[in-house]
């Protein structure tokens, strides 16, 4: 067994001898250049997307999760309110106190994006 191999090794030493080392082709340098590009771009896309859809994630769980807790742990939660005690008035101070925590939020997206595509 041991003889095989080395009679294996000699021959992959003589085939490797006659091998002769040549350039490639004149287009190859080119072809993986634009392969290289292409690659890049197409990632460079993907992570386009990735702030904008983590901010929605973000703000569906905000809205989202203290609903489900009311719904599922507090379940008498809508009797507590009555109508004489309920009232639905427009408060422009909760409406901007909203309005600014999204900016905030849109902005903190925007300059991150920003930030590290220039690292890169």
């Amino acid at each position: 067994m041991n003889n095989n191999k080395t009679i294996s090794d000699k021959q992959l030493k003589d085939l490797f001898k006659q091998i002769t080392l040549n350039s490639p082709s004149p287009g190859f340098m080119e072809n993986l250049m634009t392969k290289v590009e292409s690659e890049a771009q197409k990632q460079a896309k993907k992570q386009k997307w990735i702030p904008f859809l983590q901010m929605a994630a973000g703000v569906l769980a905000i809205l989202l999760f203290p609903g489900l807790y009311i719904y599922f742990f507090i379940p008498d939660f809508l009797s507590l309110f009555t109508l004489s005690h309920f009232s639905l008035k427009f408060d422009p101070t909760i409406t901007l106190i909203g309005f600014t925590v999204l900016l905030l939020l849109v902005a903190d997206t925007l300059f991150r994006q920003h930030y590290f595509s220039k690292r890169k």
